[in-house]
């Protein structure tokens, strides 16, 4: 949560969404069957918990107080997808992607006023996925599916497009409390959490994430604390190898 006293997650493989102390105690379940909430996000003033739901309809953005109650889909009336909410800094607007389904990167960024109910498309935002609003609300940076691939950012004073870091492998960019870099996970190659800032240059290290066994809904998972310290889901699970002599008949 914003002001670092409360945590929320997704328990697995039951896909309910809690909120608990930060020490894990005194859980609240906040979902049930049979939403599946992934990527759970905290409203600025830690109110209320964003998420996407995935089901055979595709993927659909809700929000629930945290303090519990029924969750409400952002914008009902759209009926493409809407995957990867992300609150703006004040709290007021959220962004999403136009994903149909997961693996299906043909979209659009969509912008919601929760004020005045009005839905607008973010200009250039074609193959732009994954968004994330920056803190100070000047910046939205996502990732997109160029020849390349990589993280993109869009600037509201400017009204333009810049590219931040042009690889394949970012993944879950998120952005510093300052809103001066973003992090993002590399998880194969030389694997790490890096971070980039958005005036540009290289990225640099910030954990090394060599013989790290990942897990998550997606497989691997990266988000930031309060402090900017890097949150990863560590597979601590142990494997069996058996050998087996079947009897001839």
């Amino acid at each position: 949560s914003p002001d670092g006293q409360f945590v929320a997650y997704v328990t697995f493989p039951e896909g309910i969404l809690w909120r608990a102390n930060r020490d894990g105690s005194h859980p609240v379940q906040l979902t049930e069957a049979p939403l599946y909430p992934v990527n759970p996000r905290w409203s600025p003033d830690g109110s209320q918990i964003l998420f996407c739901n995935y089901d055979s309809r595709g993927l659909k953005a809700y929000v629930i107080s945290s303090q519990g109650g029924t969750p409400q889909p952002v914008v009902p009336e759209e009926k493409g997808g809407q995957s990867d909410p992300s609150w703006s800094g004040d709290g007021h607007r959220i962004v999403f992607s136009t994903l149909t389904a997961i693996g299906a990167f043909n979209s659009v960024l969509r912008v919601v006023d929760l004020v005045s109910h009005q839905v607008t498309t973010l200009p250039g935002s074609e193959g732009v996925w994954s968004p994330r609003w920056s803190p100070n609300g000047r910046f939205i940076a996502g990732l997109y599916t160029g020849p390349t691939g990589g993280l993109k950012i869009f600037d509201f004073e400017t009204q333009r497009w810049s590219g931040a870091q042009r690889t394949g492998e970012v993944n879950f960019p998120t952005w510093s409390s300052d809103s001066r870099f973003i992090y993002f996970l590399l998880p194969t190659g030389d694997p790490g959490v890096f971070r980039v800032r958005v005036s540009g240059g290289d990225a640099e290290r910030v954990v090394d994430l060599k013989g790290f066994r990942y897990t998550g809904a997606f497989n691997l998972w990266m988000g930031l604390d309060p402090t900017d310290t890097p949150l990863l889901l560590r597979d601590v699970g142990t494997d069996d190898i058996y050998a087996l002599t079947l009897e001839q008949k």
